[in-house]
């Protein structure tokens, strides 16, 4: 082989060698430029992703948050309903055995023991007596009979029985009517049998 033959495969095995190097160089950059891109889509999809699940998870978190609430103010609506359903049966009753009460001649004794009591806790000063006026002339006669010095006016709310005492030169008022205790027991059976709404 001659010079110019030897120096020609010598300077083609160089720039054979200087391209294979160049192409693999240029692979190497495709592949991480390939690499590069694919990562950044998967970024892109994978944020697309979480953001499509995590608005998903809002909205059913919201819809189950409103089922939720909706069925607490069913529940509550129900048990209110059914908790004036057991009062007003219950009570309806007890206003019954008021209403027979005071027809009894109990009635006349727990009258006497009212007033007289509630004059003595009342105390000295101006007294008033309050009540129905169907019991109006039974206390009249307790009046006469005890010989207590008090005015007597008609109730302007029906108290159902008992009255009320009021000490106008003190400032006080003693409530023994039937309301005033159908309304305490009212609110202790509530309480006692669990039937507050809170």
């Amino acid at each position: 082989m001659n010079k110019i033959e030897e120096k020609f495969s010598k300077f083609s095995h160089m720039v054979m060698k200087e391209a294979d190097a160049r192409k693999k160089e240029i692979i190497s950059e495709a592949e991480k430029l390939r690499s590069q891109t694919i990562s950044e889509n998967e970024n892109v999809f994978l944020k697309n992703a979480y953001d499509k699940i995590r608005d998903s998870i809002l909205k059913v978190e919201k819809e189950h948050n409103e089922e939720i609430s909706k069925a607490i103010l069913s529940g509550k609506q129900a048990l209110f309903y059914r908790r004036e359903e057991i009062l007003k049966s219950v009570f309806t009753n007890v206003k019954n055995k008021l209403a027979d009460f005071k027809q009894s001649d109990d009635y006349k004794s727990f009258m006497i023991e009212t007033i007289l009591k509630g004059l003595e806790k009342a105390g000295q000063g101006e007294i008033q007596v309050n009540a129905d006026s169907e019991d109006i002339p039974l206390i009249e006669e307790i009046r006469a009979k005890t010989g207590a010095i008090f005015e007597l006016t008609v109730s302007e709310e029906h108290l159902m029985g008992g009255c009320r005492i009021r000490n106008k030169t003190k400032g006080f008022l003693l409530d023994f009517s039937f309301t005033k205790s159908l309304s305490d027991e009212k609110a202790a059976f509530l309480e006692n049998y669990g039937l507050s709404i809170g």
